[in-house]
């Protein structure tokens, strides 16, 4: 761990004075300057977003044919490779536009140019991206892409289910829904596929991303377990960070629909906690980050509303937990390259849904390591001057 990072950890690891810091634990001001926008997004400085009728359309998309191409996968597969040799004239960024309409297909962006894909229809619903595939599902001899290869796994896996992959560095998502369907038709714990249930097999992500300087700028995410994979680079991806941000969007789930080790922003989004999927009297969890204990940004989501659908009861979602990727229930063990989820909400408004604040509001990680703010076990789990809803 370099010493900045440690620096960083020991200090997040203090307390901050509050009554009762174990329960909810909060960063002061000093450690909160290290947890912002710019310290996450560190050299990256998006462009403003342009007005959707001045932007330009190298492909358009319609079902109805009336576009450059009815799919949307079949504009991507259009465009040129980025490792590919660079072409004359081509492009600094390539943009399709989506007319308004409802797209069921798996997409995968994988090893593309600069790309912005927007929806012409002015508001996010009016363009669905919509797909159902679920990690218990047995994998089609059709499923194989770029993002996820034919392989000889036998089910589809929680990457394998997104409705959209973005394995490509700076692409953008403008006012469009993604969607994974699979699980809609569960209520109160009934009608799972065989093989599947609570305990296992449910993941169904909507969007995952594996790259950098991605953002999705007013954008809803619609799936229940895993609905946004927020993941970083794997080893031979290339080198450097792996940043997301989004903002002014909404992203909606009931267990872990935000997770990944990745660098993620939220700024002024909804996140929507989801009632009516699981049994009664199952709870919820929203974050789940797998950041490196040796990094030092993990999730900061800030200026954004924690909300829920009608019949979630108070106190019963986790504000999140750490996701200890890859790490058996009780096998968890300290280290620099250890998981040790890094989540700060700051700034926010959190709704009854939320543990209620003598219970604390993150909950222990995903291999069973108790919430606790001291010690080499010690979650990095925290927030900053957040309001509580009625």
């Amino acid at each position: 761990m370099g010493r900045s990072a440690l620096a960083l950890a020991l200090a997040l690891l203090a307390g901050s004075g509050q009554a009762n810091p174990e329960l909810r634990p909060q960063l002061s001001e000093g450690q909160a300057r290290l947890q912002t926008r710019a310290a996450l997004l560190a050299d990256w400085q998006p462009a403003a977003a342009r007005p959707l009728a001045e932007l330009p359309a190298h492909f358009s998309v319609a079902a109805d044919g009336s576009g450059s191409h009815s799919s949307l996968q079949a504009a991507i597969d259009a465009l040129p490779s980025r490792s590919a040799a660079p072409v004359a004239g081509a492009p600094a960024r390539y943009f399709i536009r989506l007319a308004p309409g409802r797209y069921v297909e798996n997409v995968c962006i994988h090893d593309k140019p600069p790309l912005t894909i927007y929806g012409a229809g002015g508001e996010p619903g009016a363009v669905r991206l919509v797909a159902s595939r679920f990690a218990a599902q047995p994998r089609e001899a059709v499923s194989a892409s770029p993002c996820f290869p034919a392989s000889s796994t036998a089910r589809h896996g929680t990457a394998g289910s997104a409705s959209v992959a973005v394995f490509s560095d700076e692409v953008t998502l403008r006012h469009l829904s993604i969607v994974n369907s699979a699980l809609d038709g569960v209520r109160d714990g009934q009608g799972y596929p065989p093989e599947v249930g609570e305990g296992g097999g449910a993941q169904a992500v909507a969007l995952m991303t594996r790259g950098d300087r991605i953002e999705l700028d007013r954008v809803q995410l619609w799936g229940h377990q895993d609905t946004f994979y927020a993941s970083r680079r794997r080893e031979g991806e290339g080198e450097g960070l792996s940043r997301v941000w989004v903002h002014d969007s909404l992203i909606a789930g009931d267990v872990d629909f935000i997770f990944g080790d990745a660098r993620l922003l939220l700024e002024r989004c909804t996140v929507l906690s989801r009632a009516g999927r699981r049994t009664p009297g199952e709870g919820g969890i929203v974050l789940a980050p797998s950041t490196a204990a040796n990094e030092s940004i993990g999730f900061i989501v800030q200026d954004s509303r924690f909300l829920a659908e009608p019949g979630l009861a108070p106190g019963s979602v986790w504000l999140g937990r750490a996701w200890d990727q890859g790490v058996a229930k009780g096998e968890w063990r300290a280290g620099p390259s250890a998981p040790n989820g890094l989540a700060v909400v700051r700034e926010s408004r959190i709704g009854a849904h939320i543990h209620a604040r003598r219970e604390g509001v993150w909950g222990p990680s995903t291999a069973r390591r108790p919430h606790q703010t001291e010690g080499d076990a010690a979650n990095r789990l925290f927030e900053h001057r957040n309001q509580d809803l009625p």
